[in-house]
């Protein structure tokens, strides 16, 4: 369980990034040309935490784990974005 939304949200783009990869592999063996994926997210928090090798001390709880997303991002595989919570049109709170 998630202790905060930041917390919720970055393991839900660890989560996509995993998914992502799997998807990237097949395209691969398949021979189709795919472009770098790009990761929507609102919370600014997750976004600067995937993208901030920087050790958070609000963030020691997080499992080892879910720092893939931070390892994709670091090595320019996937690009983390911000989009508005307002233009998110299946985000009902």
């Amino acid at each position: 369980m998630s202790r905060s939304s930041t917390e919720a949200e970055y393991r839900a783009l660890a989560q996509a990034a995993a998914e992502l990869s799997w998807l990237q592999m097949v395209l691969t063996d398949l021979h189709i040309a795919h472009p770098c994926p790009l990761l929507w997210c609102d919370n600014l928090s997750a976004i600067s935490l995937s993208s901030n090798p920087v050790f958070h001390s609000r963030s020691k709880h997080i499992a080892v784990d879910y720092h893939y997303i931070r390892e994709r991002v670091a090595s320019k595989q996937i690009f983390v974005k911000h989009v508005a919570s307002s233009d998110q049109l299946a985000d009902l709170f």
